[in-house]
C-alpha cells in the first residue's frame, strides 16, 4: 500500500511539473528566466519517472540504469535553479560561471557512470544494499550550495524590492523542505527504497509559481492589451489571411454589427451601407475586399470617412504583407470624429464672424483717417471759398485779400490731396507687402515732393511681418508731417532688423524746431508704439532736421508672440 502510494505521489509530481511548464510555455513571456525554471522542471520530470519503476527492478543492472536516467535530473537541478535564481534577480552568471557551474555536475555524471571502475560515486551498489561514495557527496554539498545560494539571490531580490515577509518566508520554506527530505532519504533515517525529494521539489515549484512568480511570469503585454482593446473608444478589427475576424472589440461589434469569427464581407458590407463623405482616388467603394498578393508592399493604408446616423466615422485599414508580397494580416481602425468635425464647423463660423469684424474695424479705421486727414483741410477750403465770394459780391473789396484767400485754399487742397493720397498708399502697404521693408519703401515712392531714401540693416523676415500696423502708419504720419512743417528736401528712413527686435530711424533736412509739441500726429505715433511694447524718440534743433526712432521689440527663434 505504501509503494502505491508513493507511485501516486511521483505521478503527481510529474503531473505538476509538466503543468507548469506547459502553462509557462503558453502564458508566460519568451525570456532565458522562464526557460531556467522550465528547465528545473522537466529535470524533476526526469528525476522522477525511473523513480516509478525502482520498486519493480530486481536486476542490478536495471537497478544502475534507471539510477543513470535519474541522475540526468539530480545532477543537474541545482545549477539549473541557480542559473533562475540569478537571472530572476537581474544579476546573469558570467561565461566563466557558467562553465564551472555546470562542468563540475557533468564531471559528477561522468563519474556516475563510470563507478564501476572507480567506485567514488557508490562505494557499494547493488539491489537493496546501496553506500555512498566521496564522489556522490561531493555532488550532494555542491547541489544543496547551488540551491541554498538561490534561495539567498531570490529573497535579496524581494528584499531589494520590499516585498512581504511572507513571500520571502514562501521561497524560504518551497527550498528547505526538498533539501529536509533529501537529508531523511541519504542519512538513512527513513527507510525506503524511494526518494521523497523530487515530489517535494515539484511541490515546492508549483507553489512558487503560483504564489510569487506568476505575475512575473505572465505575459502582461497580451493581458493589458486584451483590456485596452475593450476599453478604447474607437473600433478595432484584426483579420487574418483568409478574411476571417480574429478580434473584434466591443465597440466594433456595435458600429458594424460584426463578432469574431465572422468573414470581412460582414464588415465591408456595413461600410457599404454607409454614406461616403469623401475619398481619395485609391481608397473608392471597389477597394475594400481582403487585398490581394499582387502588390509587393509589406504595408498599405486605406482612409475614407463615413457617416452612420449622427455618427461620423475616419476608417483606416491596414494591411501587413510578407517580403514576398503575401498578405499576412489585417487590421480596421475606425474613429468617431464627429466631435472634431463639429469644432472645425464652429471654428470656420468663428473664422467667418472675425472676418467680418475686421472688415468693420478696417472700415471704421479708414473713415477715422480719412476724416482726420480731410475733414479739416476741406472745411477750411469752404471757409475760405465763402470769404472769396462774400467779397465778390462787394464792389469795394480788396483784390489783394481775395488772392490771399484763394492761395491759401489751393494750399490746403494740395495739401488734403496729399494726405488723401498717403493714407490710400499706406492702406494699400498694408494690404499687399507681407514684410515691414516693402510696406515702407512702397510709401517712400509714394511721395513726389521730396526725396525719401530707404535704407535696410540686417534681414527683414515674416517673423516681422506683425510689426506693419504700427511701423507704416507712424512713417506716414512722419511723412504727412515732413510735408505740413519742416519744408524738407531729403528725408533718410533706415530699418534695422535684429535678432530681438526692430530699429526705426527717420530724419528730415527741414528747418527743424526749437521745442517739441506733442500733436496728434505724433501722439499717435506713440499710442501705436507703446501698445506694441516699444519706444519712441524724437530729437529737433532749430535749423537742424528733425528725427523720430521707434524700436520695437520681437520675439526670438523658436517662439511664438
Amino acid at each position: 500500500m505504501f509503494d502505491v502510494l508513493l507511485n501516486i505521489t511521483y505521478l503527481a509530481a510529474i503531473a505538476m511539473s509538466l503543468y507548469s511548464a506547459v502553462w509557462l510555455l503558453l502564458k508566460a513571456d519568451r525570456n532565458r528566466t522562464v526557460c531556467a525554471f522550465i528547465a528545473c522542471q522537466l529535470l524533476i520530470v526526469v528525476w522522477c519517472v525511473p523513480q516509478l519503476f525502482l520498486g519493480f527492478v530486481q536486476s542490478r543492472e536495471g537497478l544502475y540504469t534507471a539510477y543513470a536516467v535519474s541522475y540526468v535530473g539530480i545532477c543537474f537541478i541545482g545549477p539549473a535553479w541557480l542559473v533562475f535564481a540569478l537571472r530572476y534577480g537581474g544579476k546573469p552568471m558570467p561565461l566563466w560561471g557558467m562553465v564551472l557551474l555546470w562542468g563540475l555536475p557533468a564531471v559528477n555524471y561522468a563519474v556516475l557512470l563510470t563507478n564501476e571502475v572507480h567506485h567514488l560515486f557508490y562505494a557499494e551498489f547493488e539491489v537493496g544494499n546501496v553506500v555512498y561514495g566521496p564522489a556522490f557527496m561531493l555532488h550532494v554539498v555542491f547541489t544543496y550550495a547551488c540551491v541554498v545560494a538561490g534561495m539567498a539571490a531570490v529573497a535579496g531580490n524581494f528584499r531589494r524590492y520590499r516585498v512581504r515577509a511572507l513571500h520571502i518566508a514562501m521561497i524560504l520554506v518551497s527550498a528547505a523542505v526538498p533539501l529536509l527530505f533529501n537529508l531523511l532519504h541519504i542519512s538513512g533515517a527513513v527507510q525506503t527504497g524511494f526518494d521523497l525529494t523530487p515530489p517535494a521539489f515539484s511541490v515546492s515549484s508549483l507553489i512558487m509559481l503560483l504564489a510569487v512568480y506568476r505575475y512575473d511570469f505572465l505575459d502582461v503585454n497580451s493581458l493589458a492589451f486584451g483590456q485596452i482593446l475593450a476599453e478604447l473608444p474607437e473600433a478595432v478589427l484584426v483579420y487574418n489571411e483568409r478574411g476571417r475576424i480574429t478580434c473584434a472589440n466591443a465597440v466594433a461589434k456595435d458600429w458594424f454589427g460584426v463578432e469574431n469569427g465572422d468573414e470581412m464581407a460582414v464588415f465591408e458590407e456595413a461600410v457599404r451601407g454607409m454614406e461616403r463623405l469623401e475619398e481619395s482616388p485609391e481608397d473608392c467603394a471597389q477597394n475594400l475586399p481582403v487585398p490581394d498578393a499582387d502588390s509587393v508592399s509589406r504595408e498599405q493604408e486605406q482612409r475614407f470617412l463615413v457617416r452612420s446616423g449622427e455618427r461620423r466615422l475616419e476608417i483606416r485599414r491596414r494591411s501587413r504583407r510578407d517580403r514576398s508580397g503575401h498578405f499576412q494580416a489585417g487590421t480596421v481602425l475606425a474613429m468617431d470624429v464627429s466631435r472634431y468635425y463639429e469644432l472645425l464647423e464652429r471654428e470656420r463660423e468663428l473664422a467667418v464672424q472675425g472676418e467680418r469684424l475686421a472688415v468693420e474695424q478696417e472700415r471704421n479705421r479708414i473713415a477715422q483717417e480719412v476724416h482726420d486727414t480731410t475733414g479739416h483741410t476741406l472745411t477750411m477750403i469752404n471757409s475760405l471759398l465763402k470769404l472769396v465770394r462774400i467779397g465778390r459780391k462787394e464792389e469795394a473789396g480788396d483784390q489783394a485779400e481775395l488772392e490771399t484767400y484763394l492761395i491759401q485754399a489751393e494750399e490746403l487742397a494740395a495739401g488734403g490731396i496729399r494726405e488723401l493720397r498717403c493714407s490710400i498708399n499706406n492702406l494699400r502697404a498694408m494690404g499687399a507687402d507681407s514684410l515691414v521693408s516693402q510696406g515702407v519703401r512702397r510709401l517712400a515712392e509714394s511721395i513726389r515732393e521730396f526725396e525719401v531714401e530707404v535704407t535696410v540693416q540686417g534681414t527683414d523676415s515674416p517673423r516681422y511681418s506683425h510689426l506693419c500696423p504700427v511701423i507704416l502708419p507712424s512713417f506716414k504720419e512722419a511723412l504727412t508731417n515732413c510735408m505740413k512743417y519742416a519744408a524738407a528736401t531729403h528725408v533718410d528712413a533706415i530699418l534695422k532688423f535684429s535678432g530681438d527686435g526692430l530699429a526705426f530711424y527717420i530724419f528730415d533736412n527741414g528747418r527743424g524746431c526749437g521745442q517739441i509739441h506733442r500733436g496728434n500726429g505724433l501722439t499717435g505715433i506713440y499710442r501705436r508704439v507703446e501698445a506694441a511694447g516699444g519706444q519712441v524718440r524724437v530729437a529737433s534743433e532749430e535749423g537742424a532736421g528733425f528725427g523720430i526712432t521707434i524700436r520695437l521689440p520681437v520675439e526670438p527663434e523658436g517662439k511664438t508672440l
